[in-house]
C-alpha cells in the first residue's frame, strides 16, 4: 500500500488570488534578507515554493508585484481603532487611537519598511518603473481620503481645510515621523511625535454644522 508523501504542502489547486498573496510573501521575505536586487523571479518563486512559472502567471510584470509589495502598506487593517470613534470622543484622543493603530503594524516590522522605501527609491530611478512612486502616493492619499470621510461621519465633525490637503499633510507627517524612526529606532518618540500631529491636526476639525 503507497502512502502519500509528507512534508510541503501542495499549491497545486492554490487559486490566483491566494498564490499572489503568497508570492507577495516571499517576495518581502527575500528582499529583507537578502535584498531587492537578489530578488529574482526565480529565488522569489523558490521562496514560495512555488514553479517559475507561477510568477507570470500570477503577475504581468516585476512593476506589478512592487506595486503590491507598496500596496501591504497602503492597506494597513485600522479595525481596531474604529470602536473609538464616536461624536462624543475627543478628536485629538481619535486621531491618536487611528495613528497609533497605524503605527502598531509599521513598528512591528521595521525591515518591510526598508525594503518599501528602497522600492520608492529603486523606481525613481529606473525608467521601466517611472510610474510606479506616482501611483503609490496617489493611493496613499486616496486611502487616506477614505479614512478621512469615515472619521467625519463617525465622529460627526468636519475638517476646517479640504480633506484632501489634510490627507496629505498625514501623509507627509507620517513619512516624516518613519524615516526618523528608522534612523534613531526610538519607539517612545516615535509615538509621542504622532501623538503631536494628533493634537495638530485636531486643530483643524470641528463639530459638523446641522442644518
Amino acid at each position: 500500500m503507497t502512502t502519500a508523501p509528507t512534508g510541503k504542502t501542495t499549491k497545486k489547486h492554490l487559486s490566483a488570488d491566494v498564490r499572489r498573496e503568497l508570492l507577495v510573501a516571499a517576495a518581502l521575505r527575500v528582499m529583507k534578507r537578502d535584498g531587492i536586487a537578489a530578488a529574482s523571479t526565480r529565488a522569489i518563486c523558490a521562496e514560495a515554493e512555488m514553479p517559475h512559472g507561477a510568477f507570470h502567471y500570477c503577475f504581468r510584470s516585476k512593476q506589478e508585484l512592487y506595486a503590491a509589495l507598496l500596496a501591504t502598506d497602503i492597506n494597513i487593517d485600522l479595525d481596531a481603532a474604529w470602536g473609538a470613534v464616536t461624536p462624543d470622543a475627543d478628536p485629538a484622543s481619535t486621531l491618536r487611537a487611528l495613528l497609533r493603530t497605524y503605527w502598531a503594524a509599521v513598528e512591528a516590522d521595521p525591515e518591510a519598511q526598508l525594503v518599501l522605501r528602497e522600492l520608492i527609491n529603486l523606481a525613481l530611478r529606473e525608467p521601466e518603473l517611472h510610474d510606479l512612486p506616482a501611483w503609490e502616493h496617489r493611493a496613499y492619499r486616496d486611502k487616506t481620503v477614505t479614512y478621512l470621510e469615515r472619521l467625519a461621519q463617525e465622529a460627526d465633525l468636519e475638517f476646517t481645510i479640504a480633506t484632501e490637503a489634510l490627507a496629505q499633510m498625514l501623509i507627509e507627517a507620517f513619512g516624516g515621523v518613519i524615516s526618523a524612526w528608522l534612523a534613531h529606532r526610538d519607539n517612545a518618540s516615535a509615538r509621542a511625535g504622532l501623538d503631536h500631529f494628533a493634537d495638530l491636526f485636531a486643530t483643524l476639525t470641528r463639530p459638523r454644522r446641522q442644518g
